[in-house]
């Protein structure tokens, strides 16, 4: 005999091999028990979710002559003929290659003959989504009022593109997606029956690559299979599928939050020596962030791989902050959607990981460039517990109708305003505004002097910013920036002139 495909050796041929889908499995079979069968069906869900296999579970049971716990007996002489591949009974259409009206004229035509075995002919349309208009129009009314022996039985993947008047005329069958645990009891069956040996974590990580299609699961597993014979490992598995393997990422997720670059270059030139796939290193580095701050967040959440691996999740989260490590997560998912428009993926990857704590590093060096004007008197320190006492005095002195000019008050409130645009996440006004010289008040407004003109421009971008900051803080309601001119600068280019013998000495 020829081979099968495991998801077609195994596909299941009674409703209580059907997994994953119990509240469909429910109805169906309620409906055959009680014999209150509906004209039209519409199974529709994700590939590999069982929507073909129900339907032809349920086109046999309706037709058996002793149906069992609402599924197919297969035993029963009907049962017999209706597996015979020849049968004219069921009939299964691909709408994806029989979508023009013609076709769907020829299917109206023939609904009128009786079903040659069972009480009902049933149609099982896959992929019904393709048909054209016409040919939903031509359907509409024979799915409206088919004859009393003929059942329709829609399955498709996209539900959204059928027209509303045949969703209104079919009864509805959301498939979900099959959860982790049942693939792998799936899977554990399966082994089981063919004596394949296999390690519990194995069956998990070849169930999760199904991404809850039973189908694509089962075609994992015979691709597992082939690879390493009669004995399924997780490593076997994790090499089989191209997976990064857990000691590269653990190693790079450590260099990542100990902010060692260099370590993070050799691993990256590492793998592309090796010819990783740098886009599945990516998913798979996005997933192990994810596990980390899960870890963080509920210790007792079940990761289903090895003690050792839960260890490096252990590790990963007890060394960095569940901000840091979200940020780090959104970061890689952001880019993993934009590696596919990189010219060169493997220094996209490189800046990508590097960039994860480069935004640590800039704050840190801002906060030293502030540390040292501070010390250098250049902005003047509030303790927190006189804050509000110092703002009420400078307030007092800014309104006071003799005051004209205000320098130390000035330099108290740039204090205030640069250390509230750090906080309030507002960066490149903060860097912009490291760039300002000295800062005055005059009549009530508040002037920037810096000897930048990007700086005056980024400053009056933000005005209302900074205004809302300083009106309800200290009543100012007008600012300007004006660019000074750096006079030491000035002396250093005339000095260079000079010495290159430009300008003549008199």
């Amino acid at each position: 005999m020829a081979h099968l495909a495991l998801y077609r050796e195994f596909r299941p041929r009674t409703f209580d091999e059907v997994i994953g889908q119990d509240h469909i499995v429910k109805t169906l079979t309620y409906q055959i028990q009680s014999k209150t069968i509906s004209h039209a069906y519409l199974f529709c869900g994700t590939r590999g979710t069982g929507k073909t296999s129900c339907a032809k579970i349920f086109a046999k049971a309706v037709n058996c002559l002793n149906p069992k716990n609402g599924s197919p007996c297969g035993e029963c002489e009907v049962c017999k003929k209706l597996s015979d591949g020849y049968n004219l009974d069921i009939m299964e259409i691909d709408a994806a290659s029989n979508n023009r009206v013609d076709e769907i004229r020829d299917l109206r035509e023939k609904v009128g003959y009786l079903p040659s075995v069972g009480k009902y002919k049933v149609y099982i349309i896959d992929e019904v989504h393709m048909l054209t208009d016409s040919a939903f129009n031509a359907l509409l009314k024979t799915l409206e009022e088919p004859p009393e022996h003929i059942i329709f039985i829609l399955a498709t993947t996209e539900p959204d593109k059928l027209p509303s008047t045949i969703l209104s005329r079919c009864m509805r069958f959301d498939f979900k997606l099959v959860g982790i645990d049942d693939l792998s009891n799936l899977l554990k069956n399966v082994f089981d029956k063919l004596k394949i040996s296999y390690e519990p974590k194995a069956l998990e990580l070849i169930a999760k690559a199904g991404n809850g299609s039973v189908r694509d699961t089962l075609s994992v597993a015979e691709m597992c299979k082939a690879f390493s014979g009669d004995n399924i490992t997780y490593k076997a598995v994790q090499d089989c599928l191209g997976l990064t393997d857990d000691e590269t990422l653990f190693e790079i997720s450590k260099a990542i939050i100990s902010k060692d670059g260099g370590k993070i270059l050799k691993k990256v030139d590492k793998m592309y020596e090796e010819g990783k796939n740098f886009n599945v290193f990516l998913a798979d580095l996005c997933d192990y962030f994810k596990n980390a701050l899960t870890f963080k967040l509920a210790k007792d959440y079940d990761f289903k791989v090895p003690a050792n691996i839960l260890e490096n999740y252990k590790y990963i989260a007890d060394n960095a902050s569940e901000k840091f490590l979200l940020d780090s997560l959104k970061k890689i998912c952001d880019n993993l959607s934009q590696i596919k428009y990189s010219y060169d993926t493997k220094i996209f990857v490189e800046t990508t990981l590097l960039s994860l704590f480069y935004n640590d590093n800039l704050e840190l060096e801002m906060l030293k460039q502030k540390v040292d004007s501070l010390q250098k008197g250049e902005v003047s320190f509030v303790a927190p517990s006189q804050v509000e006492e110092k703002k009420t005095i400078v307030k007092e002195n800014i309104t006071a109708e003799k005051q004209t000019t205000n320098t130390n008050d000035a330099q108290k409130i740039f204090g205030e305003l640069i250390g509230y645009m750090r906080s309030s996440g507002e960066m490149i006004l903060f860097v912009g505004l490291n760039d300002v010289k000295s800062v005055n008040i005059q009549n009530g407004k508040y002037i920037f002097e810096s000897s930048s003109l990007d700086a005056q421009k980024m400053i009056l971008e933000n005005r209302s910013k900074i205004l809302s900051f300083l009106k309800q803080n200290y009543g100012i309601t007008e600012i300007d920036a004006v660019v000074k001119e750096d006079t030491q600068k000035i002396r250093e280019e005339k000095l260079s002139t000079l010495l290159d013998g430009k300008i003549e000495i008199e």
